[in-house]
């Protein structure tokens, strides 16, 4: 009976992560024509909306209402914090890790690929991953154990088995926009060596591109645990692999991150090393 209980509360989580997804994607795409004041956080390249914070505003309140006793870590409300000691602290119970728009920069220039991400964990492990995309319609989900899915079909990653083979992609950090960046030389390593490279502006949305099969790899750095919390768990769940830049299985508290179907993994690991 507790594990039923168990398991009947933590699928109603899973709903509920869902619903809050498609209601502020709602609320973003009321706003695509009046983003409102656009300022910038640490750098002029790392950007923010009034919308991202409506979005963050609406998901806290909903998680507040409906589940007082789980804590929250929020990019636009937590982001001047260590989220690294922010997690530390918070090792035990449930959780909510979000991101109201992740690609503020795709959201700002009207590219349609941006997301609301939300990943729910468990003493520290993610157990459900959803990342919306608002203009496209596409809901990517994951539980635990449970699969993952696309507008209710289950994903599995691509059977490319080498990197000639695979669309890898990438992306800068704001604080290492610059010529002659780590990503800049890593891409030169891989030029000619897979079969294309990719920058699309959104890690969420590039980890379930991986394990849908849209792409076979991705890789980046400086990212924090509102980029990844929902995307690492529905790759992991449609049978990826994820790890840091030193093969480690990768932990929230990891910044850097490299992610593939598995098959590719390791090669695309030594291909980028620096």
């Amino acid at each position: 009976m507790a594990i039923k209980m168990k398991q009947d509360s933590e699928q109603a989580l899973y709903d509920a992560a869902i619903e809050y997804a498609l209601q502020a994607g709602r609320l973003i795409k009321c706003h695509l024509g009046n983003k409102g004041k656009i300022k910038p956080k640490k750098n002029a390249f790392d950007l923010v909306t009034e919308v991202d914070k409506l979005s963050e505003d609406f998901l806290r309140g909903k998680i507040q209402e409906d589940y007082p006793d789980h804590w929250i870590l929020s990019e636009e409300n937590c982001g001047q914090d260590n989220a690294y000691e922010v997690l530390k602290n918070h090792d035990s119970g449930y959780g909510w890790i979000i991101d109201p728009i992740d690609g503020t920069t795709n959201f700002i220039h009207n590219i349609p690929h941006f997301s609301v991400s939300l990943g729910v964990v468990k003493d520290g492990k993610p157990i459900i991953g959803v990342v919306f995309n608002p203009i496209t319609g596409d809901l990517y989900a994951a539980r635990k154990s449970f699969g993952a899915y696309l507008n209710g079909r289950p994903i599995r990653v691509g059977e490319e088995s080498t990197l000639a083979e695979a669309v890898v992609a990438t992306g800068f950090q704001a604080s290492d926009f610059q010529s002659g960046s780590r990503v800049i030389q890593q891409i030169d390593k891989l030029a000619g060596k897979s079969r294309n490279i990719r920058m699309f502006g959104a890690a969420s949305l590039d980890l379930c591109l991986v394990a849908s099969g849209k792409i076979t790899g991705f890789w980046h750095e400086g990212l924090n645990p509102w980029d990844t919390a929902a995307g690492i768990l529905v790759l992991a769940e449609a049978g990826g692999q994820v790890t840091d830049k030193d093969g480690n299985p990768y932990q929230l508290f990891h910044d850097s991150l490299i992610a593939s179907n598995g098959k590719i993994h390791d090669e695309l690991m030594k291909t980028i090393k620096l």
